[in-house]
C-alpha cells in the first residue's frame, strides 16, 4: 500500500493554506493582479503589506512554488468535517488516517515510518467521544488533507 500525499495540489483563489508554524492565510488576488497569501490568523505577522500578507507573486504557480512551506488545508469554506478514511496532517507534517481502533474508539493512525498502520500504536486515540468532538479537540493542530491510498504497492 502506498500513500500519495496531495497536500500540494494546485492552489486557487479562496483556498486556505497553513504552514508548519501555524501561519494561516487565504489566497487572494490584489489590485495589481498579484496572487497573495493574506494572513487570517492572529498569532503571526506577515512579511508584506504591514504584516497583512505572508507571500505574494505574479502568478499562482510562482506563489505556490515560492511559498512551498504552506499547504492547502480545506475545501474553501472552513468546513473540514472529518470522516473515517480521511487523511489529516498536523503542524509538524505528520500524516495520519482517521479510523476506529479494535475497541471502536476514534483514532489517527500513523501513515509513515515504523508505526504506519499499526493498530496497536495510533498517533492519537480517544475513548467514548464522537467524531465531531474528536475533530473539535484538535482544531488548529490537525487539518484534513487531500490524499489517496494505492493498494498493492
Amino acid at each position: 500500500m502506498k500513500i500519495i500525499d496531495k497536500t500540494n495540489d494546485t492552489w486557487k483563489i479562496g483556498d486556505t493554506v497553513i504552514d508548519n508554524d501555524g501561519r494561516k492565510g487565504t489566497i487572494k488576488k490584489d489590485k495589481d493582479d498579484d496572487f497573495v497569501i493574506i494572513r487570517i490568523d492572529d498569532n503571526h505577522i506577515g512579511n508584506w503589506c504591514n504584516g497583512l500578507a505572508y507571500e505574494f507573486e505574479s502568478s499562482m504557480q510562482r506563489l505556490q512554488h515560492n511559498a512551498s512551506e504552506f499547504h492547502k488545508v480545506n475545501d474553501n469554506n472552513d468546513n473540514e468535517d472529518w470522516q473515517p478514511g480521511d487523511f489529516v496532517k498536523n503542524l509538524d507534517g505528520k500524516i495520519g488516517l482517521i479510523t476506529y481502533d479494535n475497541d471502536g474508539d476514534i483514532c489517527i493512525l500513523a501513515t509513515k515510518g515504523s508505526y504506519a498502520f499499526n493498530e496497536a500504536v495510533p498517533l492519537i486515540a480517544t475513548e467514548n467521544t464522537s467524531l465531531s468532538e474528536f475533530q473539535r479537540s484538535f482544531t488548529g493542530q490537525w487539518h484534513r488533507v487531500p490524499s489517496k491510498v494505492i493498494l498493492g504497492e
